[in-house]
C-alpha cells in the first residue's frame, strides 16, 4: 500500500509546472494540481530525483504527507506524525511454482545441400593370387613303340646268406636207478646216570583259634532343637547414590522442511518458532545430526547447535556439521558436554552461510541427541 501511495505521490509531484510554481524560502511552493507534460520527442521516463544532503529532515508538519531522505532511505511523515520508512520487509519467499508442460517438438529443418565431391584416393594393393587351377583330364594312351635293343649280360649275383640253425633234437631216455646200499649197525646206548636223593619236606604250622565276635552298641538319641535367636538391629541406611546418567542416547528433532533461502551470516534456523526447552543435567555428551537435500551452501558454511542460560547470551551446545554437500546425512560426532550446559536451558539450531549473497539449502532434517 506504501509503494503504491509513493508511485501516486511521486506522479502528482512530477507534474511541477513551472507557471504554478513560486520561489519560497526555503525551496519553492507549488499550488495543485500539477501535471507533467513530457516535451515533444521525449523518451525518457519522467521522475523526480531526491538528493541525499546528509542533512536533518524537513520538520513534518500537520495536514502535510512530506517525503524526504535519512541516510540514503525515502521516508514519509503523515500528517505531521514521525518519519517512516515506504519500503516494507521483505515477504517470504514464495513456494516453487508447477513444471510447466513440455513444449512441442519443432518441425524438422530442410535437408542441407550435397557436400562436394572429395578427391580420389590412392590405388589399392595388389589382391592375392588366386586358387592354381583343377588338373585337366588325363590325355589318350599313344601306340606301343618298337621293342627295344637286347640289354648287355647282367654281373653275378652275390653269394646268398647261411640258412638258419635246425632245430635242437629230442633228449634221451633216463637210465635205471643204482640199488640202495645196506643199513649199517646201530651203535650201542650208553648207560644212564643215577638220580640224587630229594631233601626232607617241612612241617605245616597249626592253624590259631578265630577270636569270638563284639557286641553291636546301642544308638544314642537325637538332642532337642534349641530356641530361634533374637532379630539383630537393623544398620543405618547407606549415603545417597550419584545421580543416574541419561539413557543413550536422548533425541530431540528440530526443523524439518524442504529447504529455505540462507541470508549472508548466521541465522537462526525457524526463528523463533523452533527452539526447545532440555534438561542436559545428567548429559556428558552431545552431537548434531543434518539432513541435507539437492541444495548446499559455500564452502565454510555450517550448522551448530547453541544454548541460552539467561534468554539472551548463546553458546555453542554442539560441534560445527558443514552444510557445503548435497544429499547426505552428516554429524558433528560425539564430543562431551561444554562446562555450564549442564542444565534446564532453551536451545536452537543456527546455520552460517559463508558465501557472500543469499543461497538456497535444501535442509531437511535436524537432531540434537545426548549421552
Amino acid at each position: 500500500m506504501k509503494n503504491c501511495l509513493l508511485i501516486v505521490m511521486l506522479s502528482l509531484l512530477s507534474g511541477i509546472s513551472l507557471a504554478q510554481c513560486t520561489t519560497g524560502t526555503p525551496g519553492t511552493n507549488c499550488s495543485g494540481p500539477l501535471s507533467v507534460q513530457p516535451q515533444t520527442g521525449n523518451n525518457t521516463q519522467s521522475a523526480i530525483t531526491l538528493v541525499d544532503l546528509g542533512l536533518p529532515a524537513v520538520a513534518p508538519a500537520a495536514g502535510q504527507y512530506t517525503l524526504s531522505i535519512a541516510s540514503g532511505m525515502l521516508v514519509e511523515s503523515d500528517n505531521g506524525n514521525n518519519y517512516h520508512s515506504l519500503v516494507g520487509a521483505q515477504g517470504p519467499q514464495g513456494a516453487t511454482g508447477p513444471t510447466g508442460p513440455q513444449g512441442t517438438t519443432g518441425a524438422t529443418g530442410p535437408v542441407g545441400p550435397a557436400g562436394a565431391v572429395g578427391p580420389i584416393g590412392p590405388a589399392g594393393a595388389t589382391g592375392t593370387a588366386g586358387a592354381v587351377g583343377a588338373i585337366g583330364p588325363q590325355g589318350a594312351v599313344g601306340p606301343i613303340g618298337p621293342p627295344g635293343a637286347t640289354g648287355a649280360p647282367g654281373t653275378t649275383g652275390a653269394t646268398g646268406a647261411i640258412g638258419p640253425i635246425g632245430p635242437t633234437g629230442t633228449t634221451g631216455a633216463v637210465g635205471p636207478q643204482g640199488a640202495v646200499g645196506a643199513i649199517g649197525p646201530q651203535g650201542a646206548t650208553g648207560a644212564t646216570g643215577a638220580i640224587g636223593p630229594q631233601g626232607a619236606q617241612g612241617t605245616t604250622g597249626a592253624v590259631g583259634p578265630v577270636g569270638p565276635q563284639g557286641a553291636t552298641g546301642a544308638a544314642g538319641t537325637t538332642g532337642a532343637v534349641g530356641p530361634a535367636g533374637p532379630t539383630g538391629v537393623q544398620g543405618p541406611a547407606g549415603p545417597q547414590g550419584p545421580p543416574g546418567s541419561t539413557a543413550a542416547p536422548s533425541d530431540y528433532s528440530f526443523y524439518y522442511g524442504t529447504g529455505y533461502k540462507a541470508s549472508v551470516g548466521a541465522v537462526e534456523v525457524g526463528g523463533s518458532f523452533d527452539l526447545d526447552q532440555i534438561d542436559m543435567s545428567n548429559a556428558t555428551s552431545v552431537r548434531l545430526v543434518v539432513t541435507i537435500g539437492p541444495s548446499a551452501l559455500s564452502s565454510g558454511s555450517y550448522a551448530q547447535a547453541e544454548y541460552t542460560p539467561d534468554g539472551t547470551n548463546w553458546f555453542a551446545l554442539s560441534g560445527q556439521v558443514p552444510v557445503t554437500t548435497p544429499n547426505g546425512l552428516y554429524s558433528s560426532g560425539w564430543q562431551g558436554l561444554p562446562n555450564g550446559a549442564n542444565g534446564d536451558y532453551v536451545v536452537r539450531i543456527v546455520v552460517l552461510n559463508a558465501g557472500t549473497a543469499a543461497q538456497q539449502i535444501g535442509l531437511r532434517q535436524l537432531h540434537v541427541q545426548f549421552k
